[in-house]
């Protein structure tokens, strides 16, 4: 699905109608649903006076779950809260099980699809009024889908297409998607936080936004941190060595076979895999889909792409045991620099020679790359460049981050969620 951005000044498509000299187009109602995975509901109605500013006359309550936003033009936009426990978790089922039906070739976007469906906690009901001009109504759905996107929403069409916040097809009900890879996210707020937001973690804001002011990245002033410094749990050195060097050896097959310098792949990984187990006795701590991926690695060959991206995550962690200095946010780690120190070195060995970063250090750092990738979801979301930072690249980092800060209460390395 493309959106369309309007062009048409908004003043001209909501301003108050003169008196029709002959007869206008019919309203027509139209209705979109937001499905989320949060619990901080209180901020939707503020949130859609703000996006609907311009063309707003005021606001009406229904009731505590019920809204209405009148526009200048007297029509306007309707929206309805679902946040009742056992009713989400009824509709979330449904729909996932209703979904679970599409003949979507690609099985691991579409287990990961319906996933997210059962994650669902928060739904948004939002009817509007549309007439024969395009402009408006594409005025509209774009500033439904701004909101989709500060709240990580998808958008659930009456035909059954639900679409991604960015404008990306996630599943449809006859089986299509704009998605190759898709891993389920859910918001922190799902979670309830026993900790409050404590001085220490409001300067730390503030040191990441003078940072993000003084790189002229974009930041959001109310974002607060997605872990407190009472809730981060950091892991012991001798941890996150095991995690280096196992999420190295998904790296290191990935490359054996994408690199096509090699006429036996899967010999040349296999003796590569026994030298890290060798050094770092790997089997032991190789997560779930790491193990799958080492033992079958002609199982999806979408997998030696993602695998490849965790280089990255490898240079985070190797930065945490004060072994580098992380690269710019758009420059790719040097995979050759990383693969030099793993491979001289044995657990024993990077033990004695690492020092782990402080737990101060480490928040920092997550904290700082949380306000990145918000930027680049953001610049995504409004179609805008961003030169100063990599998606792509923010996106692992913040992976091994919060990895490291048990971001969520998540210690499970294949459960590690990036929400912004």
């Amino acid at each position: 699905m493309e959106l369309v951005v309007r062009k048409d000044n908004t003043m001209k498509l909501f301003g108050k109608k003169a008196q029709p000299k002959k007869e206008e187009p019919k309203m027509q109602e139209a209705v979109l649903t937001l499905y989320a995975c949060r619990k901080d509901v209180k901020t939707v109605p503020d949130l859609a006076c703000r996006l609907f500013s311009e063309v707003m006359d005021k606001i009406l309550y229904t009731d505590e779950d019920e809204f209405h936003i009148q526009f200048k033009d007297g029509t306007g936009v309707q929206f309805h809260l679902v946040t009742d426990a056992e009713e989400t978790e009824v509709q979330s089922k449904g729909m996932a099980s209703f979904f679970s039906r599409a003949p979507l070739e690609n099985e691991a976007v579409k287990d990961a699809a319906l996933c997210q469906i059962r994650l669902f906690n928060c739904i948004i009901g939002i009817r509007f009024e549309i007439d024969g001009d395009s402009n408006r109504t594409n005025y509209i759905v774009n500033t439904i889908y701004g909101m989709a996107g500060e709240l990580s929403a998808f958008v659930l069409y009456p035909n059954m297409y639900l679409y991604h916040w960015d404008g990306r097809l996630l599943l449809s009900i006859d089986g299509k998607s704009d998605f190759e890879e898709f891993y389920p996210q859910a918001s922190t707020t799902i979670l309830d936080r026993e900790e409050k937001e404590k001085e220490a973690d409001r300067e730390r804001k503030m040191r990441s936004i003078a940072i993000l002011k003084e790189k002229g990245i974009p930041y959001l002033e109310h974002l607060k941190a997605s872990v407190f410094e009472a809730e981060c749990i950091i892991p012991d050195k001798e941890v996150v060595v095991h995690r280096l060097a196992c999420t190295l050896a998904a790296c290191v097959q990935s490359e054996i076979y994408t690199s096509g310098q090699f006429e036996n792949c899967a010999e040349t990984a296999t003796e590569e895999i026994a030298q890290l187990e060798k050094n770092y006795q790997i089997s032991e701590w190789l997560s779930t889909e790491e193990r799958d991926y080492l033992e079958n690695p002609d199982k999806d060959p979408a997998l030696h792409n993602r695998f490849g991206w965790r280089y990255e995550c490898c240079s985070v962690l190797l930065w945490a045991l004060s072994m580098i200095e992380l690269k710019e946010p758009t420059e790719i780690c040097d995979a050759s620099e990383l693969g030099a120190i793993m491979w001289n070195h044995t657990f024993d060995s990077l033990m004695e020679a690492s020092v782990l970063r402080s737990r101060d250090e480490i928040l920092d750092m997550q904290d700082l790359v949380l306000r990145y990738d918000w930027a680049c979801v953001d610049a995504r979301i409004h179609h805008r460049e961003l030169p100063m930072l990599s998606g792509d690249i923010i996106y692992e980092w913040h992976y091994a981050l919060n990895w490291l800060v048990q971001a969520d209460g998540i210690a499970d390395w294949d459960r590690v969620i990036t929400t912004t």
